[in-house]
């Protein structure tokens, strides 16, 4: 029986799938809408011999269905990681990129919640992707973020030189949060950010959207990292300094960040990995100053899926406010 909320396209579709031969679709199945996905539909089938996820992205996002249907393929060997079975840039009677992958049990974790264990765990997974040189696939071998620190204070000047120019420099309070941010900004340039430990580093293959919302925990000692349609290359220490950094990691049990982040450079094989992370640590929270403050100018422009309601105005000033405190703290 399915869900009344489930689409009668959803239904055809699986039929469908299963009119051409694929065997996970054959049967009986419930199917039932799923809630989270910030810009995709999600469906759990369970055909009683097991449970899939049926993924609809927007219909002008082929290209994440690609890079995550790839991605899923290079590292099913890996524990952690789903399975995908299907992927369809184009579903009929959809009419929109469609992935189907096996549902790993467990559920979300909740930041406040995660241990020394669980944080390891996942470090681990993290460390097997990026210890693949190869990514298999040439829309994998495409940037996904950062290659080094000069990316980071690139996508900063960048922004801040667009809010410097843009109608909300006329309210005084916002005019002063962008000086403030300047300021932050020019601590950075005082600061040595040691260029000369990305010399020789090549950027690897990275899951691309590393934080809390992506991973799943199973009780008691297994976690896994789901969505996976922001892989490719990038500098696989910015990703992990990049999680702890994340506004999704603010409930983290106090001293967590700074225990694990240890622990993954004593495993790192990176002779400059404790460097490294302290570049990456000086810089993130400028970075989050600007994203939050770009999020806040273009407040009204944003667009966000039916089922989704943005984050509101007031938490962003929230956020920049304790970012900025955060990367003051650092610069000193």
């Amino acid at each position: 029986m399915n869900h009344p909320s489930v689409p009668a396209d959803v239904t055809r579709y699986l039929a469908r799938l299963a009119s051409d031969g694929h065997d996970f679709a054959a049967g009986r199945h419930r199917i039932r809408p799923m809630a989270g996905g910030f810009n995709n539909r999600l469906y759990e089938v369970d055909t009683g011999g097991g449970s899939y996820l049926l993924k609809v992205y927007p219909h002008d996002r082929v290209r994440r269905l690609e890079r995550e249907y790839a991605s899923m393929k290079r590292l099913s060997a890996l524990e952690g990681v789903p399975i995908a079975v299907s992927a369809d840039p184009r579903a009929a009677g959809l009419n929109a990129p469609v992935l189907i992958y096996g549902k790993l049990p467990g559920s979300p974790v909740e930041p406040a919640g995660m241990t020394r264990e669980d944080l390891d765990l996942l470090l681990g997974i993290v460390i097997r992707v990026h210890d693949i040189r190869d990514p298999g696939d040439p829309i994998l071998a495409r940037p996904a973020g950062p290659s080094r620190p000069e990316d980071c204070l690139r996508y900063m000047d960048e922004a801040l030189h667009a809010l410097s120019a843009s109608a909300a420099m006329n309210d005084p309070s916002f005019r002063r949060t962008v000086d403030r941010l300047l300021d932050l900004r020019r601590g950075l340039d005082m600061m040595d950010l040691r260029p000369a430990l990305w010399e020789d580093a090549s950027p690897r293959l990275c899951h691309g959207d590393f934080r809390p919302a992506n991973v799943i925990k199973e009780e008691p000692d297994r976690v896994a990292l789901v969505d996976w349609e922001h892989a490719g290359i990038m500098d696989p220490f910015y990703e992990v300094a990049g999680f702890f950094w994340h506004p999704e990691s603010a409930d983290l049990a106090a001293g967590l960040r700074e225990k694990v982040i240890a622990g993954y450079c004593e495993r790192s094989v990176d002779p400059h990995a404790s460097g490294k992370m302290e570049v990456y640590q000086a810089i993130l929270p400028v970075q989050w100053c600007v994203r939050v403050l770009s999020l806040i100018e273009g407040y009204g422009r944003q667009v966000v899926q039916p089922w989704n309601e943005p984050r509101p105005l007031e938490a962003l000033w929230e956020d920049l406010d304790r970012y900025v405190e955060l990367a003051a703290q650092r610069l000193v």
